[in-house]
C-alpha cells in the first residue's frame, strides 16, 4: 500500500535576502549563494534571479518550465525522479514537503529540438502577471523566483537543456530543502485504502506527448516520465507517483497540481473507488501503432478492474490520434468513459476532436487551443524577464513583436495542460 503525506508551507510574500529560509509565510532566498553554485557548471555563461509576484506589470518570456519546489523529507526516491540523471527510485510514498503559491520559473533562450520547424522556438509560452481574465494561467497567480540563464550556445542542444533544466531544479531543490526540518502548517495523506466494493471502479488515463518524433532522438525534452521522453507501451502508475513529480517538465506545477486528478482522489471512498492510472505516449508514426497502443492502454485499465475511465488528451494534431482512439477504445472494452479534451482550432478548417467519435457519450472541452491563446489584445509591461521579442505564428516562425509592448492576442501555452480554469461550463 503507498502512502504519501504532502506538507505545505504557504507562501504569502518572497524577497531576498542572507539566507534562504522559510518562517511565517515569508520566503527569504539567497541570491547570491545559488548564483556562485549555478556557475560552477561552465555551461552556464550567466544567471540571473528575479522575482515577479501577482498582478506585477510584468511578462516572463522564454518560459520552459515551471517548477513547485518541493523536497522529500521521508521515504524514497527524490521529487521529479530521473530527470537530469536524478533518481529513479519510485516515488509516492513517505512525506513531502512543498512551497505552496511558489514556482521556479525556467527561462532560457534554448530550443528543444535542433529543428526548429518541429516545434523548437524558444519562445514557447510566457506568463503575464497581470492576468488576463478567464485566460489566467495559474502561474500568473504565482510567487514566481525566475532562474534566467544563459547557457553555450556552442553545446549540442541536449546539452544545453540538461545544463538549463538542472539549474532550475537546483533552484528549486534549494528552495524546498528550507522546509526541510520544519513541521508543516499543512498537512494531507494520499492513500488508496479499501473501499465498499460497490463503489464503481475508475482509471485515469493520461495520454502524454513524446518527443521523441520532432528530436530524432530517444534524448528529446518534453515531458519526462522518470526521466523517460521516449515512446514506450502503457504504463500503470499509482496517482501518488504523479502527485510526487514522476512526470515532469514543461509543466511541471501543473503536473504535480492537478486539480482533476485531486478531485478523483478526494471522492476515493465516496462515491468511486479510483483504482490507478494508465499514462501512454502519443505521437507514434504510424496509425497502427497508435491503435495498439489506444487499445493496450484500455485493456489495461480493464484489468486493473475498472469500469469507467476518465480520458485526458491534453494534446493535439499528431498526437491527438492516440487520445481519441484510447476514448474509443475504452468504451469498446465496456468502460464508462469521460473524454475531457482540448480542443482544436476550428478556423482552421477541421473537427474540433479531428475524427467522429460516436461511442463516448461525455466529452468535457476545456477549451479550444489557439482559438483561445489568441484572445483579447493585452497592454504593454513595464518590466520583460526573459526574451525581448516574441514571435506571433510558432507553427512558421514568422512575424516578431516587442515582449514589453501591446501583444495582439494572450498567448498562454503550457497553462492548459494543468486542466486550471476559472470558466465553468453546463450540459445541454
Amino acid at each position: 500500500m503507498m502512502k504519501l503525506e504532502l506538507g505545505s508551507f504557504p507562501v504569502n510574500f518572497v524577497r531576498f535576502g542572507s539566507k534562504t529560509q522559510w518562517k511565517a509565510g515569508v520566503l527569504e532566498i539567497d541570491r547570491d549563494g545559488l548564483i556562485i553554485d549555478i556557475l560552477k557548471d561552465s555551461r552556464i555563461k550567466s544567471v540571473a534571479l528575479e522575482l515577479a509576484s501577482p498582478g506585477d506589470s510584468v511578462r516572463i518570456t522564454t518560459v520552459r518550465d515551471v517548477i513547485e519546489p518541493r523536497i522529500k523529507v521521508e521515504g524514497p526516491g527524490v521529487v521529479y525522479p530521473g530527470i537530469c540523471g536524478r533518481d529513479v527510485t519510485t516515488v509516492g510514498r513517505g512525506r513531502t514537503h512543498r512551497l505552496k503559491n511558489v514556482g521556479v520559473v525556467e527561462v532560457a533562450a534554448v530550443p528543444l529540438y535542433t529543428n526548429p520547424g518541429m516545434g523548437g522556438y524558444v519562445d514557447r509560452t510566457l506568463i503575464d502577471m497581470r492576468g488576463n481574465g478567464d485566460l489566467s494561467p495559474a502561474f500568473s497567480r504565482l510567487h514566481n523566483v525566475c532562474v534566467v540563464l544563459d547557457v553555450d550556445e556552442t553545446l549540442d542542444v541536449h546539452d544545453q537543456n540538461h545544463a538549463a533544466h538542472l539549474a532550475a531544479l537546483y533552484v528549486s531543490d534549494s528552495l524546498g530543502n528550507a522546509t526541510r526540518h520544519l513541521v508543516p502548517p499543512e498537512i494531507e495523506t494520499f492513500e488508496l485504502g479499501e473501499v465498499d466494493p460497490d463503489l464503481p471502479k475508475i482509471a485515469y488515463i493520461l495520454c502524454q506527448h513524446s518527443p521523441e518524433h520532432h528530436a530524432g532522438s530517444v534524448r528529446g525534452w518534453g515531458d519526462h516520465l522518470y526521466g523517460l521522453t521516449r515512446l514506450h507501451s502503457p504504463w500503470v502508475i499509482h496517482p501518488n507517483e504523479l502527485l510526487d513529480g514522476a512526470l515532469s517538465f514543461d509543466n511541471s506545477w501543473g503536473f504535480v497540481n492537478n486539480p482533476l486528478l485531486n478531485e478523483i482522489y478526494f471522492r476515493h471512498g465516496v462515491d468511486l473507488n479510483f483504482v490507478g492510472c494508465v499514462v501512454i505516449r502519443t505521437r507514434w508514426s504510424s496509425q497502427a501503432e497508435k491503435d495498439v497502443t489506444s487499445q493496450q492502454a484500455a485493456k489495461t485499465a480493464r484489468m486493473l478492474g475498472a469500469q469507467g475511465t476518465v480520458v485526458v488528451g491534453m494534446v493535439g494534431g499528431n498526437d491527438f490520434m492516440e487520445a481519441i482512439r484510447t476514448a474509443q477504445a475504452c468504451e469498446l472494452e465496456g468502460l464508462a468513459t469521460t473524454f475531457v479534451v482540448l480542443e482544436d482550432d476550428p478556423n482552421e478548417g477541421g473537427s474540433a476532436i479531428l475524427e467522429p467519435l460516436p461511442e463516448v457519450k461525455s466529452i468535457v472541452s476545456v477549451g479550444v487551443g489557439r482559438a483561445e491563446q489568441k484572445a483579447a489584445p493585452v497592454g504593454p509591461v513595464e518590466r520583460v524577464i526573459g526574451g525581448n521579442e516574441l514571435t506571433l505564428d510558432l507553427s512558421t516562425g514568422l512575424g516578431n513583436v516587442a515582449a514589453d509592448g501591446t501583444l495582439p492576442f494572450f498567448r498562454s501555452g503550457l497553462a492548459w495542460t494543468s486542466l486550471d480554469s476559472r470558466t465553468s461550463c453546463f450540459d445541454y
